[in-house]
């Protein structure tokens, strides 16, 4: 016995066969209006825009605060470009 359900979804899938389509709703099947593909195109660009708005919006001032934050800190422990001293080493 496999409980498996990977397995029984598969075998159901390929035992069911769909038949002949119906020929009676072939004559409801219509062409896609340019309207309609038009408004779908917007709404999605409409949809995208308004993500990619807020998500600037989101990152943006904890991206300016982290900045502030690592000047605040690099003001703090100043590095010097003397000659006598090494790349990298505190000024005292």
């Amino acid at each position: 016995m496999n409980d498996n359900p990977e397995d029984s979804g598969m075998r159901d899938d390929e035992d069911i066969d769909p038949g002949e389509p119906v020929a009676a709703l072939a004559g409801f099947e219509r062409d896609t209006s340019s309207g309609l593909i038009m408004r779908i195109r917007h709404t999605i660009q409409r949809r995208t825009t308004l993500g990619q708005l807020t998500s600037f919006s989101a990152d943006m001032p904890l991206l300016v605060l982290r900045e502030f934050w690592s000047i605040l800190i690099e003001g703090l422990n100043p590095v010097g470009t003397r000659k006598d001293t090494g790349d990298g080493e505190k000024v005292s």
